[in-house]
């Protein structure tokens, strides 16, 4: 899959482009995206493909790394953990 750039905007942001990121995401691309401190990379976590791409790009090996994802809220995170300790639900 070539590298493209899709440029979003905060305001008004295009329907179609940010239909395209996530058709991208859907084939198990992978997407850089800014935030307040440095650039994030992304992808669908439940690809393996994809996965290991962001693994190769950040030069490390997936089974001996942590890595962080995103909820849009903190319910979220119960689609992707069986349990979480209270002290952990506190701190996030």
């Amino acid at each position: 899959m070539p590298a493209e750039l899709i440029k979003l905007y905060d305001e008004n942001p295009q329907r179609s482009k940010i239909e395209q990121v996530v058709d991208i995401l859907k084939k198990g691309g992978v997407v850089i995206y800014p935030t307040d401190t440095i650039y994030g990379i992304g992808c669908d976590l439940f690809n393996r493909i994809a996965v290991d791409r962001v693994c190769r790009i950040k030069n490390i090996k997936p089974n001996n790394f942590n890595l962080s994802f995103i909820c849009s809220d903190i319910s979220q995170i119960a689609e992707y953990v069986k349990r979480i300790a209270y002290s952990t639900f506190k701190l996030l």
